[in-house]
């Protein structure tokens, strides 16, 4: 016997679907089909001799590197005897390996919160344009207490996606009433901050297969902030050299 409810029921099936395909297919489409084509693109390059400097590399575990899911790393502390030391962080990914932005979400607000330091605000700002070679590129900035005793450390970190810089957004709050309220409030500004990316993804049509790359330093604030900062920014020339490629766009 065939019940004459038959038919309804395999037109909802079928528009349940087709809605779905659609739900899928237009994201798709939107990263993938004629994304837009910026006239410039930024890659760093990293420096691993600076004069004056000795540079310290450092092991990433493989727990970490199968994280990050990457071997192309940079990752120690440039010393100048015990007068300075800047430590240091690069990731980068190629298209094959770069899928989604999450590669790149991997920053102290993460990471650094998770392994139990403590956000601090000084009153520095959330974002800070910084000059290389003529170019003011935008970095994100942050002050951290990595652990009792020890000095704040104050960084500065940006993260490139096919090219383009993208920012994270919702700084992490330092105020927690116990570590149960710690780690909710990880895990809401982490889902706030990967929203604040796929937006941006979304809004700026960046290729799904793009490249990305992370870049990040920092030093112990000793004083005013502001001198920290300065010294950041003075020392991140030093450091990376942007590379600018110029596209053939269509017309």
């Amino acid at each position: 016997m065939t019940s004459s409810n038959g038919q309804p029921r395999n037109a909802a099936t079928l528009a349940i679907t087709v809605l779905f395909l659609f739900s899928t297919a237009l994201p798709w489409a939107w990263f993938n089909v004629q994304p837009k084509e910026y006239p410039t693109s930024l890659r760093f390059q990293t420096q691993s001799m600076i004069s004056g400097f000795d540079f310290i590399p450092e092991e990433i575990s493989a727990e970490a590197i199968e994280i990050l899911s990457t071997t192309n790393l940079v990752n120690g502390s440039f010393l100048r005897g015990n007068r300075e030391r800047y430590t240091v962080f690069a990731g980068e990914w190629d298209g094959k390996t770069a899928k989604e932005m999450s590669v790149i979400q991997h920053t102290p607000d993460i990471c650094w919160v998770g392994g139990g330091a403590k956000p601090a605000d000084l009153g520095q700002p959330e974002t800070v344009e910084v000059e290389i070679a003529g170019e003011k590129i935008l970095f994100e900035c942050r002050i951290f207490r990595m652990s009792p005793g020890l000095p704040l450390e104050m960084t500065i970190w940006c993260a490139l996606a096919s090219g383009q810089v993208v920012t994270e957004g919702g700084r992490f709050s330092g105020e927690y009433a116990d570590e149960w309220d710690r780690k909710e409030k990880e895990v809401y500004f982490s889902r706030i901050r990967a929203m604040n990316m796929f937006a941006q993804a979304v809004s700026h049509r960046l290729r799904s297969t793009g490249s990305k790359q992370f870049v990040r330093l920092s030093t112990s604030v000793e004083g005013d902030w502001r001198l920290t900062l300065l010294k950041l920014k003075e020392f991140a020339p030093k450091w990376l050299t942007p590379q600018i490629t110029t596209a053939k766009l269509i017309k």
